[in-house]
């Protein structure tokens, strides 16, 4: 509560929610020319509408649909799609596997995972510290020993893998050749 910023903040949460998220979005609009009654339609109903509902989708869809590079005994998958929508959400397995990276994700760049360009941001204009990261070597043998082999960068498309190697590998329950696939 020393803080004058976070100190405003909490005195005048309640209107500042509503100045923030209600009048301005559907006010500034109306400067090019924009009706009031669509303003409010488009930059607060269908806004609300469309974050809760993404928002959601993060527990839904990243714990369903996708792959398990780094712990496929969890629930939690990445996703790129809700990686896309949340900005940065949807790598679930690999934020489950590694709680406490800051990056949520160890190959999301940027364009997939803006939380991390905020809090990189952040870190550089000392805002946020002592941001933890997990090294390569921790990373990579945690996907050797628990991932589902769709890591792309230790798994079956490693460019160091060889033809060779590849076809020393076993693949069970097969419905067609490797030489079938190989062709296609």
């Amino acid at each position: 509560m020393e803080d004058p910023l976070l100190r405003f903040q909490h005195e005048h949460y309640l209107p500042l929610i509503l100045i923030m998220g209600f009048i301005l979005p559907a006010y500034i609009p109306t400067f090019w020319g924009e009706e009031l009654k669509v303003a409010i339609y488009i930059c607060i109903c269908l806004r609300f509408i469309l974050s809760i509902h993404v928002t959601t989708s993060v527990n839904s869809v990243a714990h369903k649909w996708g792959n398990k590079p780094y712990d496929k005994h969890i629930k939690p998958v990445e996703s790129k799609i809700i990686s896309f929508l949340t900005n940065g959400e949807g790598f679930h397995n690999y934020h489950h596997t590694f709680p406490w990276d800051y990056r949520t994700a160890e190959l999301g760049g940027y364009p997939l995972n803006l939380t991390k360009l905020f809090i990189d941001f952040m870190a550089k204009i000392g805002w946020a510290y002592d941001l933890k990261v997990v090294p390569d070597e921790l990373i990579k043998s945690r996907v050797e020993r628990t991932g589902d082999g769709t890591h792309p960068v230790w798994g079956w498309d490693d460019p160091d893998l060889s033809a060779d190697d590849k076809k020393l590998v076993v693949t069970i329950n097969k419905t067609r050749s490797t030489d079938e696939v190989e062709e296609n």
